[in-house]
């Protein structure tokens, strides 16, 4: 049976859960040298390359997620089907932990998941090796390096992601499916249940950026890692038809 539009949108809420996608010090100062910074926005411009261009589906889903950083830490969102559905993550970096959350209609959900506890969000992913490439490119102004994933059995064929360490977000790919590769990912792929998002970096601006912009809103519901997954799951479910 064909995907209905807002099965599409139920399916990027939990991809870009898995998109890839917090504490920090009292006396942080900005830190720039040359083009690096570690305090500002990065823009991504989302696109499907495996869905119909005619799809009436696509006007539901995300075109575009943004990512805030300020020192070692940074949060991720992304807002489709006209704002019914919403995801995200804020990474702790120096703890290693992070806050996956997640709004379908009214429902809202938050969940933080230790390295242990990623290791079953990303269960499902397939398997792969990496490639380091010797070629370079400019994203959004940035140098970027590239390394190919190799899949060893997967639907989806192999494809490249570009990184920059141009932008000083330590330990940036730790909570990723793509945990050893070194860099802030500026071009890359996502997938899961058949859906496949591009994410390509589009702009990043040097911004002032507050700790209370980091926190998840009071009105989710906390919730364990197995009911986080769960209630994801449950989105497939209640948008099939």
């Amino acid at each position: 049976m064909p995907n209905s539009p807002i099965n599409n949108a139920s399916k990027s809420v939990l991809v870009i859960a898995i998109s890839l996608i917090v504490a920090s010090c009292s006396d942080f100062k900005e830190r720039v040298t040359g083009n690096r910074i570690n305090q500002g926005t990065i823009t991504y411009n989302v696109s499907y390359p495996y869905l119909d261009s005619n799809d009436i589906g696509l006007n539901l889903l995300p075109n575009q997620m943004t990512l805030i950083f300020r020192g070692d830490q940074y949060k991720t969102e992304s807002v489709g089907g006209m704002g019914l559905f919403s995801a995200g993550f804020v990474s702790h970096n120096k703890d290693k932990t992070v806050d996956h959350y997640m709004k379908v209609i009214s429902s809202k959900y938050v969940s933080r998941f230790t390295p242990k506890g990623l290791k079953h969000f990303f269960h499902n992913f397939p398997s792969y090796r990496l490639e380091k490439l010797d070629t370079n490119k400019k994203i959004a102004g940035y140098n970027c390096e590239a390394t190919r994933v190799v899949f060893y059995n997967n639907v989806v064929s192999d494809y490249l992601i570009w990184h920059t360490k141009e932008i000083d977000i330590e330990d940036f790919t730790w909570c990723s499916p793509f945990p050893t590769i070194d860099g802030v990912l500026m071009e890359y792929k996502v997938q899961q249940e058949g859906l496949v998002l591009d994410f390509k970096a589009s702009a990043v601006t040097k911004d002032s950026i507050s700790m209370e912009q980091f926190k998840v809103p009071l009105d989710y519901t906390i919730v364990s890692n197995n009911t986080f997954i769960r209630k994801i799951e449950e989105a497939f479910v209640s948008f099939d038809y």
